[in-house]
């Protein structure tokens, strides 16, 4: 966690500077820094994506991606979040504290009761 926070202090310092620009995003030097602490090519990271070499590589000179499923693969894949990976910005989890700040507890019954929960799937015709 220590070394994704210094990747993402330095990307901002090089990169989110240039104007505050909003379009760009770091997401290609996140990519390259990560692949070099981790020792991983340019096809090991298109492998994990499920994508191009070419498309990594468009990637890592500042191509802007424009498939989220490869991008959300390879952050599962590398263990990172989505948008820690794309923007930088550490995901922040929703917890019970979070959930206690912004909430009030009500019982809405008293007694037995039972509680089913069922998955819904579309229909096939």
């Amino acid at each position: 966690m220590k070394l994704l926070k210094n990747i993402y202090a330095s990307v901002f310092e090089d990169e989110m500077n240039p104007k505050n620009d909003p379009t760009i995003i770091p997401f290609g030097k996140i990519l390259s820094k990560l692949m070099k602490e981790r020792q991983l090519t340019i096809q090991a990271i298109a492998n994990l994506a499920g994508v191009n070499k070419s498309v990594v590589h468009g990637w890592m000179t500042g191509t802007t991606p424009h498939d989220l499923l490869a991008i959300g693969k390879l952050s599962r894949a590398l263990g990172i979040g989505f948008r820690e990976l794309l923007l930088g910005e550490p995901e922040s989890p929703v917890t019970l504290s979070t959930l206690e700040v912004q909430f009030d507890k009500v019982d809405v019954f008293e007694g037995l009761c039972e509680v089913r929960i069922r998955r819904i799937i579309p229909k096939t015709e």
